[in-house]
C-alpha cells in the first residue's frame, strides 16, 4: 500500500468567527448526481468547543474546494447533556433511505479525566445541509465494562445487520515525558458491535484492536470499509513516546484482526502541516480512485488534507 500526498484541504484561518481552531475528523461523502465529495468536520472558537460544518471538494480534484458552509449543521448540545463541550462528525450513512449523520459528543469534568466522549446521530435532509432530528442521548452509553468514552463508530451494513466498530477507553493514566506533559491521558482500545435498529446491541467481549506492546496506549477514530470479501480498517495509532500515526489492520470476519501497521503506506512529512503527527484516517473510493482525508499536527488544529491510494 503506497499513498501519495496531495496536500492541505483546509487551514482553519477565521473563516468565520467560530472557525479558529481546528478542522478535525474529516468525514467524507460522495455525492454522485452533483460529482462532490461533502467533507463534514468539526471547528471551533477560541473556546474549543467544536461545531460541526462542512464544506464541498470537485470528486474529481480533491484539492478543489468549491463550497465552504459557513453555518453550523450542528452545535454543541444544552446544557447538561453528553454534547454540551462540543461535537464531531463521525460517518454519515443512510438508514431508511434518511442521511444519519454519528457524531461525536464531549463533556468536559473538572477531574483529572477531563472529558468523556459518547456518541450519538443526527438526521439532515436530503441536501445534507440542515439537522431535522436530534438524538439526545447516546446510542452507546455508559456500562460497568465500558465507563469512560464509547465513541467515534464507523458502520458498515450488510443484509439487515448494522457492524460497528467504536473507540472504548478502559482507564486513565498518568503521564509526564516529551510528548505528554503532566497529563492523564485514557487508555483506548477498538471494540465491535453489532446491531438491527441502533436500540440493542450486541457487544463482542473482548477489544478487537488492542495495545500489543507497554508502548502502546490508545487507537482512535476507526474507519473500516468492505472490500473482495475483507473488512478494512484505518486508525489513529497512539504511543506514550511518539505522537499519533496511522495504523491499519484487516479481518475476514469484522472481530479477528491482523495489524499491518507497517504496511499503511503513509507517515509523516519532512516540514509543514502534518510533520509532527498524522491521524483521524477516513478512506473513501470515488471514479475508481481512493482517497484518504486526515488530520495533521496538534490533532488537526492545522486542519486536514488527503491522500491517494497508488495501486
Amino acid at each position: 500500500m503506497k499513498w501519495i500526498k496531495k496536500g492541505r484541504i483546509l487551514e482553519p484561518q477565521g473563516q468565520t468567527p467560530w472557525m479558529k481552531k481546528y478542522g478535525i475528523l474529516p468525514t467524507p461523502y460522495y455525492i454522485e448526481e452533483k460529482n462532490i465529495i461533502r467533507i463534514f468536520f468539526g471547528t471551533s472558537a477560541e473556546d474549543n468547543i467544536c461545531k460541526i460544518t462542512y464544506l464541498d471538494v470537485n470528486a474529481d480534484n480533491p484539492s478543489e474546494v468549491l463550497y465552504l458552509h459557513k453555518e453550523p449543521l450542528l452545535a454543541e448540545g444544552e446544557l447538561g447533556l453528553f454534547d454540551e463541550h462540543g461535537v464531531n462528525p463521525s460517518q454519515l450513512i443512510f438508514i431508511n433511505e434518511q442521511p444519519y449523520l454519528f457524531y461525536i459528543g464531549y463533556q468536559r469534568l473538572q477531574s483529572r479525566a477531563s472529558y468523556m466522549l459518547f456518541c450519538s446521530y443526527a438526521v439532515l435532509n436530503n441536501e445534507l445541509n440542515r439537522v431535522v432530528y436530534r438524538k439526545k442521548t447516546p446510542i452507546l452509553d455508559r456500562t460497568d465494562e465500558e465507563p469512560f468514552i464509547r465513541s467515534a463508530i464507523t458502520i458498515i451494513k450488510q443484509q439487515t445487520i448494522f457492524h460497528l466498530w467504536y473507540v472504548s477507553a478502559y482507564r486513565w493514566e498518568y503521564m509526564n515525558n516529551e510528548v505528554f506533559k503532566d497529563k492523564w491521558m485514557p487508555n483506548y482500545h477498538i471494540k465491535y458491535a453489532q446491531t438491527k435498529e441502533f436500540k440493542e446491541f450486541q457487544i463482542h467481549s473482548h477489544p478487537v484492536i488492542y495495545p500489543l506492546n507497554n508502548d502502546e496506549f490508545g487507537f482512535g477514530r476507526p474507519w473500516c470499509i468492505f472490500e473482495n470479501g475483507t473488512f478494512k480498517m484505518w486508525y489513529s495509532l497512539r504511543r506514550r513516546n511518539t505522537t499519533y500515526r496511522i495504523g491499519y489492520a484487516e479481518s475476514t470476519d469484522g472481530t479477528h484482526w491482523v495489524r499491518k501497521d507497517d504496511e499503511v503506506g503513509i507517515d509523516v512529512s519532512e516540514s509543514g502541516w502534518d510533520s509532527e503527527m498524522i491521524c483521524y484516517p477516513a478512506v473513501i473510493t470515488v471514479k475508481n480512485k481512493t482517497y484518504m482525508f486526515y488530520n495533521g499536527n496538534n490533532n488537526g488544529a492545522t486542519g486536514f488534507g488527503y491522500a491517494e491510494l497508488m495501486k
